[in-house]
């Protein structure tokens, strides 16, 4: 849309927020004049109205998410009994169009159910794939992938990690329209797709919607419960996010610090908690509607888009509102995605998940040869509009960075180079995302 001249403001209070958690929210985009369309949109043309290169006319927009309100009142058996058939309608209803189709295999649930379900059922992948991670991720997804693929007898393919990761983190950018601070070690798994295989099965919403994870905990649970939305976005940003307010605030040139301030990211955040926050389990709502939704699938659906059809069993309607009603307290007595897969494939349960202090050693790590590609990025950035001259100046004239500042540093660099590519400027102006919005063309 900027190449098709849409202005190229940014928009500093979503900036802010994907500054410090890493994900936009609801409908947001770094730029202040483009939104993405909500879940469930309407989007009208209507002609007439004006002459324009185009012929005139005007889109209406119409937002119509609904959130789950109702809480499903089951035994423990019956829901991981419900969890099973529901997965196995999901399958069924999404057989694959060809031989060739692919499932990408990590060391978690969801691709794992996804893989047994399709053998259960007799459609075996052409091949499994698996990428090897960057730092701080380590190579847990190789080691179990294998065992499972091994398990069922199919081929596994594992892609190595990229020899110069900031140049897959541009590619990254632009194709996921600077919308995700994730997914650069996904690029090698796009490259092995090419020219395209007939159809790719991935787990997105699984255990989102069906384990704690690493955001559902009691702490945080009681601060959403008891504590106003303003308190919770506080708690929030403090848990989860990337990087300090003083290393953000001297990475960011004055203009887009004032508009990207955490102050601008509490206010941000707070209004979109609030629509959660009756939700049967509202961390995981927030997170399905906000992570899963802008960021995550920008990984099936764009990453891996070489694939002719992406089908995401989790996702199914009957699926997503079963999941969706389990209550905040089913979800934290244990694992009920767990559960769920031992009972319907018993033969397979002794088979490992990913170890949770697996990556410890390479969580102190950071990719070969990439302080040397930022330095060399830094001082073909020079001089910067949305960064801070002098704190870029002083990385160029200091020795071998520590791997904690490079594992911020260099993904936030390389993003904000790329938006003053575009021709990106700081406002402070936010443009209103109402619900209902007209468009004139």
């Amino acid at each position: 849309m900027l190449e098709e001249g849409a202005p190229a403001a940014l928009d500093g209070e979503a900036l802010a927020v994907f500054f410090r958690i890493g994900f936009f929210l609801g409908e947001d985009t770094p730029f202040a004049h483009i939104r993405a369309l909500p879940p469930g949109a309407v989007l009208e043309w209507r002609a007439g109205g004006g002459e324009t290169a185009h012929g005139g006319g005007s889109f209406t927009l119409s937002r119509r998410r609904a959130l789950p309100l109702r809480t499903l009142d089951l035994p423990r058996t019956a829901l991981r009994d419900g969890y099973i058939e529901l997965f196995r309608q999901s399958i069924r209803r999404r057989p694959p169009p060809a031989a060739d189709f692919v499932v990408p295999l990590s060391g978690g649930r969801d691709s794992r159910h996804i893989l047994l379900e399709l053998h259960a059922q007799g459609h075996r992948p052409a091949y499994c794939i698996t990428a090897r991670g960057l730092p701080p991720k380590g190579d847990e997804d190789v080691r179990i992938a294998a065992l499972l693929a091994g398990a069922l007898g199919v081929d596994h393919v594992v892609v190595g990690p990229p020899p110069l990761p900031l140049r897959e983190e541009r590619r990254k950018n632009r194709i996921t329209s600077f919308c995700s601070d994730e997914h650069a070690w996904l690029m090698g798994v796009r490259d092995r797709l090419q020219p395209g295989v007939a159809a790719l099965y991935d787990g997105i919403g699984g255990d989102t919607l069906s384990t704690a994870g690493l955001f559902v905990t009691p702490a945080l649970l009681d601060v959403f419960r008891k504590e106003p939305p303003e308190r919770i976005a506080h708690e929030f940003i403090a848990r989860f996010g990337s990087c300090s307010e003083a290393a953000l605030a001297r990475m960011l040139a004055p203009g887009l610090a004032s508009a990207a301030s955490r102050e601008a990211a509490v206010r941000r955040l707070a209004e979109e908690l609030e629509q959660h926050l009756h939700a049967p389990n509202p961390i995981n709502s927030f997170i399905f509607w906000n992570r899963t939704r802008r960021e995550i699938a920008l990984a099936p659906f764009a990453v891996l888009a070489p694939a002719r059809t992406v089908f995401a069993p989790y996702l199914d309607h009957d699926l997503y509102d079963f999941l969706a009603a389990l209550s905040v307290d089913v979800v934290l007595q244990g694992n009920l995605h767990d559960e769920a897969i031992r009972r319907a494939y018993p033969a397979h349960a002794a088979l490992p998940y990913e170890s949770a202090g697996a990556g410890a050693a390479a969580a102190r790590q950071v990719p070969r040869g990439i302080d040397r590609e930022l330095r060399a990025q830094i001082a073909g950035s020079l001089p910067a509009r949305l960064m801070n001259n002098a704190f870029l100046l002083s990385r160029l004239g200091v020795g071998l960075l520590a791997p904690a500042r490079i594992r911020w540093m260099a993904p936030l660099q390389t993003y904000l180079g790329q938006l003053e590519t575009l021709g990106a400027f700081a406002t402070p102006d936010r443009k209103e995302n109402s619900i209902e919005r007209t468009l004139s063309v």
